[in-house]
């Protein structure tokens, strides 16, 4: 680990300074006299990167294509303070930002995400929306921003950590073009995958309408082995999906924008392997697991949005609205955690209740598998208006609403050793529908005063009441083969969030600003019809306030530049598991601090050369928890929050090589390094280690393009083959970064 910090640090001497984390490459930067002029619109408003007073990371199209980005982790690991609880699954995860993260039982949303302005994660305390990690195409992309730090007053719930926003291509009424690329990768120990993508953007009318549409299927070659069932590269996936895009301006200053997409992820296991328990050593040796059997999941994202803007002398109306739905269907092997469970709870009344022992109805060599099935549909609008400098004030203004419906359902099949259903009426281990209709309507604004050009303070506010109908139990709810009620649940609620700033630019290309802003995630109702005594019969919301002062700036004319961040955080309220009386039941049981520096560096000492470094570094741990929650959790003060590593560092270096004046080359590398991190919190297992070991991986890409026409390129991930780890469980079950990929793609523009 040592010896990776030396040389992330030594490399990371020489780039110099990034402002804005790769969001432009040499090339794309070219045409601006500076490379900070890059536009950004996460304040709700167009703004050049550099003046958001906030720690923005953004990732440009072009820069994604040419790092060969293709999943969340590919870019969680370029942005300081973004991590993930990942399952091994495309599609499927956590997302974590700035460490705010319970725990395995976390179900819903620290960080928000949004489509253009669709947000896309449900809201609602039982919605189970935290598994959900959209994987969009790049074709369909022109950026992605990262907002760190609460985004309560703009983006409302569940956006405590900060927010992800996708901001995809719009149609471009002024010419025709297409665009297709076609990539065929092998993965070491594994087999061989592919891509076919395709674009074309049609103008309806010159410069009034234009029509695009996308579509892609990518196939993720397997390199894991079922050593149960004999299947090698077990863990292929596929990914397909389109997008359909309209923009329309009939008028000038009116412009309007729709937009239908749909994915959908088909997958077999996992990249997980199985491992010696109390230890990091494969068990069967290589890249390899032993489920009962190759147990399938999918995933289905829908997303239909829309937006008008209509520009005005003294400033833009925004109207926008978003139809969201998502389905995933994941399967696992629960044996090892279910049936010695069931075993032991259902022994002692077995012959009473079943009429048969324990081992009649339910042997020893029984299999459990489960199907973890969350899904949502999710409407939301909102209106809001975007002044421009007004004098000396600048101010926003909206109203949100959304309406959204989940359902959660958990069924545990019982099965043969041989994997056959057991005799009726046994089939059914365990099957339990949850279900969360949640309705939000929220105000907000803020109001920037500036007392001079170049020095401003902002105050937002954001007002938000929801209501709540939870149920539990669900038709046919089972419990270890026996009939469980079900119980439905009313709530509703108040919150309100807080943000102020003050920024001051000495100089068009540097500022420094001090930001305090709060976030929260709804609150939700006792799911037990009595609870016991000592038990809470509302869940409050928990909250978080952000302390952070930073500072941007570029020199020589934008080939140096830096984005410099630090924050602390406080987390309260932190909605956990507690054991009451011998129930399990919801609780706010605990506080957390978080303590952080992240930072965005580039240098680009010539026309050619782009080296640029992001690093961060993240102390998130337990401030206090109760009794009742660390009997759950196994957690104490002090701990480390789970799964966010203290130290992250990426960087990166391009060279172009112009061959003629028609041919250019470009070589380039990424270096990696995360340090270890907790899986789980350290009393949870006291008989092994939780702590995940650092990775450090090298990334290379050579590329050329002809006639800024047709780009071939040659990418190497994951250079040195390196066996990662980025979780595990109790059991030994770890999820693996993946091996050596060596990619060839092919790219054609018209």
């Amino acid at each position: 680990m040592k010896r990776s910090l030396m040389v992330a640090c030594a490399i990371g001497a020489i780039a110099g300074a990034h402002g804005q984390a790769f969001a432009q490459s040499a090339e794309e930067g070219a045409d601006t006299p500076d490379a900070n002029e890059i536009v950004v619109t996460a304040s709700k408003r167009e703004e050049r990167l550099q003046d958001v007073p906030a720690s923005v990371t953004a990732l440009g199209a072009e820069t994604i294509e040419t790092l060969g980005i293709s999943s969340f982790r590919d870019y969680a690991s370029l942005v300081p303070g973004l991590s993930q609880r990942d399952t091994g699954q495309p599609g499927v995860g956590t997302i974590i930002m700035r460490g705010l993260n319970s725990g395995a039982q976390q179900t819903t949303n620290t960080a928000g995400y949004y489509i253009d302005d669709a947000p896309f994660s449900a809201s609602g305390y039982l919605a189970v929306s935290a598994l959900m990690t959209p994987e969009p195409e790049l074709a369909e992309i022109e950026r992605i921003e990262v907002l760190k730090g609460p985004q309560g007053t703009l983006y409302g719930a569940g956006s405590l950590g900060g927010l992800i926003r996708v901001v995809t291509k719009k149609p471009d009424p002024t010419r025709f073009s297409m665009s297709a690329r076609a990539e065929v990768s092998h993965v070491s120990h594994g087999e061989e995958g592919f891509l076919a993508r395709g674009t074309v953007n049609i103008p309806i009318i010159k410069d009034v309408a234009a029509i695009t549409a996308t579509g892609y299927y990518r196939r993720l070659p397997g390199f894991v082995d079922n050593v149960s069932t004999g299947k090698r590269d077990a863990n292929r996936a596929t990914i397909k999906g389109g997008r359909v895009a309209l923009f329309v301006e009939p008028v000038a200053d009116l412009t309007i924008n729709l937009a239908g997409q749909i994915q959908q992820i088909d997958m077999v296991g996992s990249s997980g392997i199985s491992t010696i328990p109390g230890s990091f050593t494969p068990e069967f040796g290589g890249y390899s697991y032993d489920p009962f059997r190759d147990l399938p999941g999918k995933v289905k994202y829908r997303l239909i949005n829309g937006s008008i803007d209509y520009a005005t002398g003294i400033g833009n109306i925004t109207a926008s609205a978003s139809y969201a739905k998502y389905n995933v269907a994941t399967r696992a092997d629960y044996t090892s955690a279910y049936i010695p469970l069931a075993r032991t709870t259902l022994g002692p009344i077995s012959s009473i209740v079943f009429g048969a022992p324990i081992d009649t109805i339910l042997p020893a060599s029984s299999r459990a598998q489960a199907l973890i099935n969350p899904a949502a549909e999710k409407y939301s609008a909102e209106l809001r208006f975007a002044s421009k400098r007004l004098g000396p004030i600048e101010f926003l203004a909206g109203l949100f609403y959304t309406d959204e419906d989940s359902v959660y359902i958990t069924r545990v099949s019982a099965l043969n050793a041989a994997g056959a259903p057991l005799p009726a009426p046994f089939q059914t281990l365990i099957l339990a529908t949850t279900t969360s209709k949640y309705k939000e309507i929220a105000g907000f604004g803020n109001l920037t005063f500036y007392l001079t050009d170049n020095l401003d303070v902002t105050g937002g506010v954001r007002y938000a009441h929801n209501e709540q109908t939870a149920g539990t139990g669900g038709p046919g709810a089972l419990s270890f083969f026996l009939p469980r009620a079900a119980s439905t649940f009313e709530f509703e609620d108040n919150a309100t969030t807080w943000l102020a700033t003050a920024r001051w630019r000495p100089m068009r290309n540097l500022s420094f600003y001090a930001r305090a802003a709060s976030g929260y995630r709804p609150g939700g109702p006792q799911t037990n019809s009595a609870p016991p005594p000592g038990a809470q019969t509302l869940i409050r919301p928990d909250g978080v306030w952000n302390y952070e002062i930073g500072m941007k700036g570029s020199a020589l004319n934008g080939a140096f530049s830096f984005d410099i961040a630090a924050y602390h955080i406080d987390w309260d309220d932190i909605q956990l598991n507690t054991l009451v009386n011998g129930f399990v039941l919801g609780g706010n049981a605990a506080s957390a601090t978080v303590d952080g520096l992240e930072m965005q560096l580039q240098a680009r000492p010539n026309s050619r050369l782009t080296i640029g470094a992001n690093m961060g570094y993240t102390d998130a741990k337990l401030k206090s928890i109760t009794a009742t929650a660390a009997a759950v959790l196994g957690a104490r003060a002090g701990d480390r929050l789970p799964l966010t590593p203290r130290y992250t560092v990426a960087l990166i270096a391009d060279h172009s090589l112009p061959f003629s004046d028609s041919a250019i080359g470009n070589v380039g590398a990424t270096l990696r390094f995360q340090s270890d991190m907790p899986s789980t919190y350290p009393a949870l297992d006291p008989g092994r280690t939780q702590k995940l070991p650092d990775i450090t991986t090298l990334d290379l890409r050579a590329a050329v393009t002809f006639d800024e026409r047709y780009t071939a390129q040659l990418r190497v991930d994951n250079a040195f083959d390196t066996l990662g780890f980025t979780n595990i469980d109790a059991a030994g079950g770890a999820v693996v970064i993946r091996p050596r990929t060596v990619s060839l793609g092919l790219g054609v523009k018209f």
